[in-house]
């Protein structure tokens, strides 16, 4: 039976088939879809843009926390995905960059947590951010005793050099560490594993108002999350 109560999801065609009571197969694209599930899934990705934690969306949603969590980390896969598109668009195009080492709000202004700090080169294009994961190169160092010569003089020169250009101390570079700060704290702890997908997340955030937001994410959800 056709109806034209709804719109595809997909193609914005407005003859439908109908498949069953919560199912519908546009004429047009012939794509199937769940305009339950849709609703469901939109949902979930406004709390996503709206800093909601896993568990408070499946709260706010009464959905199943597993089912969110899922979700999110969908989420957190395709935006790496996209961000790696818009690198190799922008290559020729950076004017700006900065390396930064992160470590959580409980283990700033103490020397000794110094070495598990993330490392992370920034880039600015336009004004726009663009991040990647430096090596470990700490790793050597951790099991050294905390007072030694080598940590103290690794330490000194880390201070001292860093691989950074700017044209203007007052920029976005500056101010997107101070937003990731701020934001990751949010979350009362990462697994180093998983930092990646939070960083690109926060690096998403940054660069677009939630607007703009929520049409990436759901051109991003109809072409690879829709299953």
């Amino acid at each position: 039976m056709k109806t034209d109560q709804k719109q595809c999801i997909f193609c914005g065609n407005k003859v439908l088939y109908s498949i069953s009571k919560t199912q519908y197969r546009c004429v047009t694209c012939k794509r199937t879809w769940s305009h339950a599930k849709y609703a469901k899934e939109m949902n979930i990705l406004d709390c996503f843009i709206d800093n909601k934690s896993a568990y408070e969306c499946a709260t706010l949603l009464k959905l199943n926390y597993l089912t969110v969590a899922k979700s999110y980390q969908k989420l957190r896969l395709v935006l790496i995905g996209h961000s790696e598109t818009l690198y190799a668009e922008q290559t020729d195009s950076f004017s700006q960059y900065d390396e930064y080492y992160y470590l959580p709000t409980c283990k700033r202004g103490n020397p000794k947590h110094l070495f598990d700090a993330i490392g992370i080169l920034s880039m600015l294009y336009g004004k726009r951010i663009h991040t990647l994961l430096l090596p470990d190169q700490f790793a050597h160092l951790k099991n050294l005793e905390e007072n030694s010569i080598e940590k103290e003089t690794y330490a000194r020169y880390l201070n001292q050099h860093k691989v950074a250009h700017y044209e203007s101390f007052e920029n976005a570079l500056v101010d997107f560490w101070i937003f990731l700060e701020n934001w990751l704290d949010h979350f009362k702890g990462i697994k180093k594993e998983n930092f990646i997908y939070y960083l690109k997340e926060a690096e998403f955030k940054f660069n677009y108002e939630k607007k703009e937001q929520r049409l990436i994410l759901e051109a991003l959800w109809r072409k690879n999350l829709y299953m």
